[in-house]
């Protein structure tokens, strides 16, 4: 996979500041730098739940595709090409389609590390400091089954890729929220079993697929967001309760990025300890290297500056940065961190470090959010009740609810429901024990009432399932894999022949159509395969073209892209 450039510009590449970042890490520079140069292979995560994770797994077979060895809690693949030179459309065209209908999730290898890293328990409360895109968001949701992912994103731009991430998953147990991540709201008691920091950064690991960084990138650039990371990763430590562990990761080989920040958050946070990554046991024969603790300064030509004592006058840096020798401090236990170089696994790069939050150092038993600063001296006051628009998320009516169950043969008790404009979200039941149902004090003593989101900028709760469509409640496409198991009612059995004419852009009058059919939205099923459809004069099909043609590949009745 590996292709070098050609000689002129790897020369060139050598002397940039970024190969001085590298030099300086004692990195062998001839191996990093054709590495550093070449294009990723293309790599996905499978969604192994779904029904047909077989089929899936035989198209990327056919693709010359293999599993990821040292990713063994979760399922992982990578192709033997990049997306630079795909072998022929076929094989591009079957890699959108597997991604857009949720069958896979396109995500760099060393990206899927964070949550591997945490390893969160079933039913964990856990969330996503800075979760947009989506990947290790939804990765994070789809390990917790039984439990609840805050997926945080303070842009409004990106919280789109958020939800449409969620969207294509079908994902009932993730929410999505909105705040700056050094000011994220308070949480109910105890706090969050998990939290995963994977902090804005320059990503100067990533040079595999974003070039400009070999001129873009000085010393300076990491330095300027030092104090972001530090604001984040302390919020995030706040709202970890006791026995909680934090994930703090980057995309950069700087240690003013990995390392320096560490440190400070230790110093910040003494209820924190470091925990030492068992790469052995996590990523069975993936190469790693330990977090140093005798990083150099670099000047904003990559050169090291030699230490005399005295703080060098250099663009952005401070005190914080400078590694604990020169700062006259313990060393930290930095080599319980693990960093990952673009060469050693076919990879961008990586830096990874893992926190816990010590019970016996917070013997109140609750998140040091929680703690309040001085005694209550007067009754607690309960505050305002935040006021609802068109766009707040609502528990759902319960006559909505019952009506939605009785057409579709739905149990109600297996999610909770919620209202967002004309949609109905199915959500875990844990969402109404773990956050909308407990009161939340703040740290005056003084308590938001039950029953409500607040302090949280909640914007989605769960997945949008069924849409109001003239005062008949249809089940949406992306979510018909979460509702499989769950309806029972209104599914039409068809034959072959009759889905395939349907797939072919048939519309037939509802007179034509040799079954007995209901008003308004129903299912037809053939063999493994589920169809939205609306009634009205005529049946028409309620697909997207990339499910449409994922099922019409499976029947062997594509034109354009046959299975691969």
């Amino acid at each position: 996979m590996v292709r070098p450039a050609n000689e002129n510009l790897l020369s060139e590449l050598a002397s940039k500041p970024l190969a001085g970042l590298a030099r300086s890490l004692d990195i062998d520079i001839d191996s990093w730098i054709t590495s550093a140069t070449s294009p990723l292979p293309i790599t996905m995560r499978i969604t192994s739940k779904r029904h047909d994770v077989e089929w899936t797994r035989e198209q990327l077979s056919i693709m010359g595709g293999e599993r990821i060895a040292w990713l063994t809690t979760q399922e992982a693949w990578v192709l033997p090409f990049s997306k630079e030179s795909w072998p022929n459309e076929k094989f591009r065209k079957m890699v959108m389609l597997l991604h857009e209908t949720g069958r896979v999730t396109r995500q760099e290898a060393v990206s899927m590390l964070p949550p591997v890293i945490l390893e969160p328990k079933s039913d964990d409360l856990v969330m996503d400091t800075c979760a947009a895109p989506g990947s290790k968001a939804t990765q994070l949701a789809e390990m917790i089954e039984n439990g609840l992912l805050l997926a945080n994103e303070p842009s409004a731009g990106r919280l789109n890729l958020l939800v449409t991430n969620r969207d294509r998953l079908g994902l009932s147990n993730m929410l999505i929220m909105q705040h700056d991540g050094r000011h994220v709201g308070r949480m109910p008691e105890p706090g969050l079993d998990g939290i995963i920091v994977d902090a804005p950064c320059t990503g100067s690991a990533t040079t595999r697929k974003n070039r400009d960084l070999w001129w873009k990138w000085t010393p300076k650039a990491g330095r300027s967001l030092f104090k972001l990371q530090i604001g984040i990763a302390f919020r995030a430590a706040q709202l970890l309760k006791p026995g909680g562990k934090l994930v703090y990761s980057t995309c950069s080989l700087d240690p003013t990025e990995n390392e320096a920040v560490v440190c400070e958050i230790l110093r910040k946070c003494p209820w924190l300890e470091l925990v030492k990554i068992d790469s052995e046991k996590l990523l069975p024969g993936m190469k790693i290297h330990h977090g140093i603790s005798n990083w150099q300064i670099l000047d904003e030509t990559g050169n090291p500056v030699e230490w005399n004592g005295e703080m060098p006058n250099l663009p952005g840096l401070s005190e914080e940065m400078l590694n604990p020798t020169q700062k006259n401090e313990p060393i930290p236990k930095l080599d319980y961190t693990i960093r990952v170089h673009q060469q050693d696994n076919d990879t961008g790069g990586f830096f990874v470090a893992l926190f816990e939050h010590v019970k016996e150092r917070t013997p109140e038993g609750v998140s040091r959010s929680m703690i309040l600063k001085r005694p209550l001296e007067r009754e607690s006051v309960e505050l305002a009740r935040q006021k609802p628009n068109r766009h707040t998320t609502v528990l759902a009516d319960d006559q909505i609810v019952s009506n939605i169950c009785n057409e579709w043969g739905i149990d109600s008790s297996n999610f909770s429901w919620w209202k967002r404009g004309k949609r109905i979200n199915l959500c875990s039941t844990a969402v109404l024990e773990k956050i909308y149902q407990p009161i939340v004090i703040n740290n005056k003593g003084d308590y938001w009432p039950s029953n409500t989101f607040h302090p949280l900028k909640m914007i989605h709760v769960g997945q949008p399932s069924f849409t109001d469509n003239k005062n008949m409640w249809r089940p949406r496409q992306k979510s018909l894999e979460l509702l499989r198991t769950h309806i029972t009612k209104r599914i039409i059995d068809v034959s072959l022949s009759v889905l395939i004419e349907l797939l072919n852009g048939n519309v037939p009058l509802v007179e034509e159509f040799d079954y007995e059919l209901p008003e308004g939205s129903a299912i037809l099923r053939c063999e493994e395969h589920l169809v939205p459809i609306w009634i009205a004069a005529r049946v028409s099909l309620m697909l997207d073209d990339n499910e449409c043609e994922i099922i019409k590949i499976k029947l062997g009745i594509d034109n354009e892209v046959d299975e691969v």
